[in-house]
C-alpha cells in the first residue's frame, strides 16, 4: 500500500463489471469500497465485492449501516463476508431516507462497531468508520464533533473515512482538532466531484456544504474535474494519509481526475 493511499468508493451495479474491470485495473486503487444505496442489493454488493478482490485482486470494503439492520442481519452478514475473505468493513449509523424502515438496534455508528468486535473473536476485521470535517449536523462544534469522535474511534476502529468537504482549509483544522484529541489512526478524505445537478441533491440531502464555484460555473463538468484536481493535489502536498474518491460510478469522469492527479501516487 502506498505511504498516502489513493482509494476509490463505487456503487454495486452489476452491470458495470467490464467497466470495473477497465478502470479499476488502470487506477490501481489500494482498496475500493462498494456502497449499500438502496437502489442495488446485499447481493449485488457481494458480487461484485467477489469479483474485485478474487478476479482483479484489489482489497474490497464493503459498507454495513446501522439504523436499517437488526443484529441477526449484521450477524449473518459478518460471517458470510469473513468467509468469502471479504475483512474490511465500513460501518456507518446510515442516513435517514424517505421511507426507510429504520432498526432499533443500533442507534449509533459506535454501537455497530461495539457489536462487530464482539463477533470478530479472532481479531479478522479491520474496521473503518465515518468523520466529517464539516462537523457533524447533530454536533454544536468542531470540538463537540471530535470529541465524539474519539468515543467512537475508542470502540475499536483501525482507521476513518470522511465524508466529502469543499474546502481544505476547513479538512486542515479538522485534522488538526483529531490530533489534540489524540485520534492517530489514519484519515483518509473523501472527495467528490461535483460535475452534475444529480450530485447537487446528493450532497444537499446529505447537508454538505457546497463549493462557491457551482452556483457561478458555465462549465459544471470541467470546472467540477478541475476543482477536484485541485483540492486533491493540495491534499497530497499537505500529507494527508489519503485520498477516498467517491465516484459514483461515473467511471470517465473519475478518470479524468485520476489522469491529472496519477503524478502524485
Amino acid at each position: 500500500m502506498r505511504k498516502q493511499t489513493f482509494s476509490v468508493e463505487i456503487e454495486a451495479n452489476p452491470n458495470d463489471l467490464l467497466q470495473m474491470k477497465h478502470y479499476l485495473n488502470k487506477w490501481k486503487p489500494d482498496f475500493v469500497s462498494i456502497s449499500n444505496l438502496s437502489r442495488y442489493s446485499y447481493e449485488e454488493m457481494v458480487q461484485c465485492a467477489r469479483y474485485i478482490q478474487t478476479d482483479l485482486n484489489i482489497p474490497v470494503v464493503i459498507h454495513l449501516t446501522g439504523l436499517t439492520h437488526t443484529k441477526e442481519q449484521i450477524k449473518k452478514a459478518f460471517n458470510q463476508l469473513v468467509n468469502l475473505n471479504i475483512h474490511n468493513l465500513l460501518l456507518v449509523r446510515g442516513n435517514i431516507h424517505h421511507n426507510m424502515h429504520i432498526k432499533d438496534d443500533f442507534k449509533y455508528a459506535s454501537d455497530l462497531i461495539k457489536y462487530v468486535n464482539q463477533l470478530d473473536e479472532d481479531s479478522r476485521i479491520n474496521i473503518i468508520a465515518g468523520c466529517y470535517p464539516d462537523t457533524h449536523s447533530l454536533a454544536e462544534s468542531l470540538s463537540e464533533d471530535v470529541k465524539y469522535l474519539k468515543k467512537k474511534v475508542n470502540t475499536g476502529v483501525d482507521s476513518l473515512v470522511s465524508l466529502m468537504c469543499f474546502d481544505n482549509d476547513r479538512v486542515y483544522k479538522f485534522l488538526e482538532k483529531t490530533r489534540e484529541y489524540n485520534i492517530n489512526i489514519p484519515i483518509r478524505v473523501g472527495i467528490m466531484p461535483i460535475t452534475d445537478t444529480y450530485k447537487k441533491h446528493y450532497l444537499e440531502h446529505n447537508e454538505v456544504k457546497m463549493p462557491n464555484f457551482f452556483d457561478t460555473t458555465e462549465d459544471l463538468l470541467n470546472d467540477g474535474i478541475k476543482f477536484a484536481v485541485n483540492q486533491i493535489n493540495d491534499l497530497y502536498k499537505h500529507n494527508v494519509n489519503g485520498i477516498h474518491l467517491y465516484t459514483h460510478n461515473d467511471w470517465m469522469v473519475t478518470d479524468r481526475v485520476f489522469e491529472q492527479i496519477k503524478q502524485n501516487l
